[in-house]
């Protein structure tokens, strides 16, 4: 795979979301050596328009929502690309919400499918990439206050997707201040207290919330399914609905 330093990285190569995370790469693993799923950034590949280069790029890293042997390898790539400011909103919503779909996998998975077990699971694989997930969540929690609200929901994905760690525990505040501000039982707001209420950890109050949010417009978990799963299930739901309509100001 070509690297950074002998790579053609001027202007005009390319769908413009391709040359800011080749830029923003380029920058960020000049010491250290660059990812292997950094290759579509660096490679003689031809992309027609944003769309075509991202579904492909984020393709390479979680294939069909399943991760492989190398997804944990692809997690600082992703890290890195996602609290760059040069990385438009849009995206970096985009690449911190791949990043609780590959944090999330298995818990999802198993929820959707239980009590059958998920046909291309692979336990390893999804261990090591929740893993790295994990090691990158200080330096994604600590952008919280310098991002737009769309980043911030996707930010609050995550946190819920580790509920003990310090740094989402930190976050309390800001998602309180964040459901503050939405009022009700509306989107975003039932979102909101949804991730914080998981990143609480009171089981009961976590159990309430699923069954009161589920029995609206979202598809069903299993009741006898981890709770923990069926949570993480509709969180995954709520996110993936409120990207769909956000109008994130891009630059």
């Amino acid at each position: 795979m070509p690297t950074p330093s002998t790579a053609d990285t001027e202007p005009g190569t390319g769908p413009r979301i391709r040359e800011i995370f080749r830029t923003v790469v380029t920058d960020r693993f000049a010491d250290r050596p660059v990812p292997a799923h950094a290759e579509l950034l660096f490679a003689d590949a031809h992309f027609d328009s944003d769309g075509e280069f991202l579904a492909d790029f984020y393709n390479e890293i979680l294939h069909q929502d399943t991760c492989n042997e190398h997804t944990h390898e692809g997690v600082p790539l992703l890290a890195v690309l996602a609290v760059d400011e040069r990385v438009p909103p849009r995206e970096r919503t985009s690449l911190v919400s791949l990043l609780f779909s590959i944090a999330t996998v298995a818990d999802r998975h198993e929820a959707e499918c239980w009590p059958r077990s998920y046909p291309r699971a692979n336990p390893a694989g999804e261990q090591r990439s929740r893993a790295a997930v994990e090691a990158a969540l200080p330096q994604l929690l600590a952008r919280w206050e310098t991002q737009c609200v769309t980043v911030r929901l996707a930010l609050a994905a995550i946190a819920a997707a580790f509920p003990t760690a310090s740094a989402s525990q930190d976050l309390l505040p800001g998602l309180r201040m964040l459901a503050g501000q939405h009022p009700g039982w509306t989107m975003p707001g039932d979102f909101v207290r949804l991730a914080g209420t998981i990143t609480v950890g009171k089981r009961e109050n976590i159990l309430t919330a699923v069954e009161a949010l589920t029995s609206q417009n979202w598809s069903p978990t299993a009741r006898s399914a981890p709770l923990t799963g069926r949570a993480l299930h509709l969180v995954d739901q709520m996110l993936s609905q409120l990207r769909a309509t956000a109008k994130t100001p891009d630059p």
